[in-house]
């Protein structure tokens, strides 16, 4: 059992943790809600060894110690997944997999990787590069590792971002069966209040640095949402905007494009999109949809075909010349990607938008403070954020006059409030005239936000849906690989 007594945590004013104190025990699965900025990965972090808290204790068994460092918390078992997994991309997973652990060869490491990646229904390559994973292949990859360090208390910050439903689902089974049948404590940070429902046996609410409820099973969604953002959950997200006509001059025009990233490549795309639209990307990990974006943006290659751009032509496609013509590229991996860990927010606005001189203290309050409710001091470094707080700081980096924006999980480690808040945004920008070609592993957030749903089912577009077919099942079908000639046939 694990006991948090009255902890308190002080950024000089801030408040990150302010009292809090909790017990954990084994064999349960608790879920950690809040909004962005509440505190929960703080407190996560004092219990995984990487903050010293101001003040309070932690009891670990029998034990009662002021603080944990990370070796510390390894060897009282505690292990932490975080959004933003900590490995070693240009190293091969065998050797990412093998940091912290007893000495071992070559072979006895890939046993004991191909063991654990049974349990979770995965495949790793083990001399493949941690660089050429997706981000939910790098999470699953860092949970295996700490399994195998052994970690009988697990915290996942955000497990399930950027992860397939299937993976999800073998995800929770995995850890439904570490809690019941194997007495492991399991710790979900999580946005997503539906997770928490199917999941948790206790849900603690955390809200301004306090702990400010602990609910129970059967759990009121209407409650936990009020307890969460008080009378701030009353909002709404605006519809999409009106497309303009179809005669409209495109924004962008693929003709017969070869888009080759460092697994595979993806030839004959032919698309079209017009200012204005919300394009939603649909497809399992790795069919195709994180190529479509990061070609379109310069960062993998295009070695055949031709884009055109507001009726310029393009063909090849220079990161810094797409850049200059208005694409704008937001990634899901934040601060390996997009942003510099060490940099402080007023320096990372003074980068992003160099025609500014002087004081930007104004600027900062407009662009980060009132654009995106960052309420962060200044001088804080991006890598002392929150992941959803990392989140506002990238999208309050975005040139106001981008032409193409494209994106990776846009409301990634959001709350509902801020995602809400985000979409919002994202809406008047192509309100506006701006494109927005968006991917998300939550399909829900691509049917909702999308004017067209563009489907990717083995590294092939299979379809462009739109209008009525927009839906769960359609989407969900071809994302399996059937046709729309299949589907309509089904339904006929």
């Amino acid at each position: 059992m694990i006991v948090l007594n009255d902890i308190h945590k002080h950024y000089g004013r801030v408040r990150a943790n302010d009292g809090i104190s909790l017990t954990l025990e084994p064999g349960r699965i608790y879920a950690l809600v809040g909004e962005n900025g509440a505190g929960k990965s703080t407190l996560m972090r004092v219990l995984a060894g990487h903050t010293r808290p101001t003040s309070g204790t932690l009891e670990i068994g029998e034990e009662t110690i002021s603080h944990l460092t990370p070796t510390l918390a390894r060897k009282k078992g505690v292990g932490m997944l975080y959004q933003d997994p900590l490995d070693f991309p240009a190293m091969p997973v065998w050797e990412n997999f093998q940091l912290g652990a007893p000495k071992r060869s070559k072979q006895e490491v890939v046993d004991v990787i191909g063991e654990l990646s049974y349990r979770l229904d995965a495949c790793f390559l083990p001399d493949e590069p941690v660089s050429s994973l997706t981000v939910g292949e790098r999470q699953l990859l860092e949970l295996l590792r700490l399994l195998d360090l052994g970690a009988t208390t697990l915290i996942l910050d955000e497990p399930t971002t950027g992860i397939t439903p299937e993976q999800k689902q073998d995800l929770f089974d995995l850890l439904m069966k570490l809690a019941r049948e194997e007495g492991h404590t399991i710790i979900l940070v999580t946005h997503k209040l539906s997770e928490a429902f199917e999941m948790a046996d206790s849900i603690f609410i955390m809200r301004q640095g306090a702990l400010v409820s602990t609910l129970e099973p059967p759990y009121d969604e209407k409650e936990l949402v009020h307890l969460m953002f008080g009378d701030a959950a009353d909002g709404e997200v605006e519809a999409l905007p009106e497309l303009p006509s179809k005669d409209t001059t495109p924004r962008l025009t693929m003709r017969d494009t070869l888009f080759a990233g460092p697994k595979y490549s993806m030839g004959n795309l032919n698309f079209t999109a017009r200012p204005g639209e919300c394009i939603g990307l649909a497809g399992l990990d790795g069919s195709g949809q994180e190529l479509f974006l990061r070609g379109l943006c310069g960062l993998d290659r295009m070695p055949d075909g031709a884009f055109d751009l507001d009726n310029s032509t393009y063909r090849s496609n220079d990161f810094a010349t797409l850049r200059k013509a208005g694409v704008q590229f937001v990634p899901a991996d934040r601060l390996q990607m997009a942003l510099f860990p060490a940099l402080n927010l007023m320096e990372h606005i003074t980068l992003a938008f160099p025609d500014k001189k002087g004081d930007l203290t104004d600027f900062y309050q407009s662009q980060c403070v009132d654009g995106f409710n960052l309420r962060a001091h200044p001088e804080t470094q991006a890598n002392e954020l929150s992941g959803g707080n990392q989140q506002r700081l990238l999208l309050s980096l975005i040139p106001n006059n981008t032409k193409l924006l494209l994106m990776e999980h846009p409301t990634r480690g959001l709350d509902a409030g801020s995602a809400r808040q985000v979409w919002n945004h994202l809406k008047t920008r192509c309100a506006n005239g701006s494109t927005l070609i968006f991917f998300s592993p939550d399909l829900d957030e691509v049917l909702e936000h999308s004017h067209r749903v563009i489907v990717f089912y083995d590294r092939a577009i299979a379809a462009v849906v739109e209008g009525d077919d927009i839906s769960m099942e359609v989407i969900g079908a071809l994302m399996a690989g059937k046709s729309m000639e299949d589907i309509k046939e089904s339904n006929s």
